[in-house]
């Protein structure tokens, strides 16, 4: 059993520290990101009652899918962080790095890369499952990233938000990322084949991504299917304004552990490809 733990901890930790390199580039990128948006803050804060009346002439459906919906001010804090950060370009990063990543496992079996690791003795199911958490585990890392440099350079320009809106922003973001990393994992696990797990993954988040911002500007046929969607379940502006509602937290929680579990169950259920 002690030799059994080791085993386990080598492979958890061989897939952390593949993963140092990417992480230390995505944190680089993330921080870039939060400097450059929010150090235009202040630039904008003395026009923003005209660059909001100006702005009021978009298309709801233009603004929802900008994360400018809800009736909030886009100048104010929540409305600036929300429609500058995390309406659109954190969870795209977020995303595009979580995905990638659950797509390594199963471009590593296409490569012919795992056959070593598939013949410690542990069960390929435990591989899926270490590899999985590790990359939870990168990219709650780089959420954290983003929460401390979001909160860091919000209080040097003076840009006032509190610390839980953040911190309940920053949950939503990395379970909606988990959850569509988890789906590319069960992709993956079943195909064995890296492209098809990040195809999937990214057309379903484009997809889905799409429903959710029509569906909240009044669209009947996109309202009607909005409850299949997981971006019904990041809504940011609440998450700002009030925190992030328990019931979408339990439903991005379900599916990243639905999707995983599944990811463990098909490897276990189908052969290998060769490389």
């Amino acid at each position: 059993t002690g030799r059994h733990d080791v085993t386990r901890r080598v492979v958890l930790r061989r897939a952390l520290a593949d993963r140092v390199r990417w992480l230390i580039g995505w944190s680089i990128g993330i921080v870039a990101l939060v400097v450059m948006t929010i150090a235009f803050w202040p630039s904008f804060e003395d026009q923003a009652a005209e660059l909001n009346d100006m702005l009021d002439n978009l298309p709801d459906s233009l603004k929802s899918l900008f994360g400018m919906g809800g009736g909030v001010d886009l100048f104010s804090p929540v409305g600036y962080l929300s429609s500058q950060i995390y309406a659109l370009m954190l969870p795209l990063l977020l995303l595009i790095g979580g995905i990638g990543a659950a797509a390594g496992v199963a471009g590593d079996e296409e490569h012919g890369l795992l056959e070593t690791t598939y013949s410690l003795p542990i069960t390929r199911a435990r591989v899926v499952l270490e590899r999985g958490v590790a990359v939870m585990l990168a990219t709650g890392a780089l959420a954290l990233v983003s929460f401390v440099s979001v909160l860091g350079i919000s209080r040097l320009v003076g840009l006032d938000i509190g610390i839980l809106s953040l911190w309940w922003a920053t949950v939503s973001v990395v379970l909606i990322t988990w959850a569509f990393a988890a789906v590319t994992l069960a992709v993956g696990a079943w195909s064995g084949r890296r492209g098809v797990a990040i195809a999937t993954a990214s057309t379903v988040a484009t997809a889905m991504y799409i429903v959710t911002g029509l569906a909240d500007a009044g669209i009947g046929f996109f309202e009607a299917i909005e409850p299949a969607s997981l971006f019904t379940h990041y809504d940011v502006l609440h998450s700002l304004q009030h925190g992030a509602p328990p019931w979408s937290l339990l439903v991005l929680v379900a599916v990243v552990v639905v999707g995983t579990g599944l990811a463990a169950w098909v490897i276990d259920r189908r052969d290998l490809r060769a490389g």
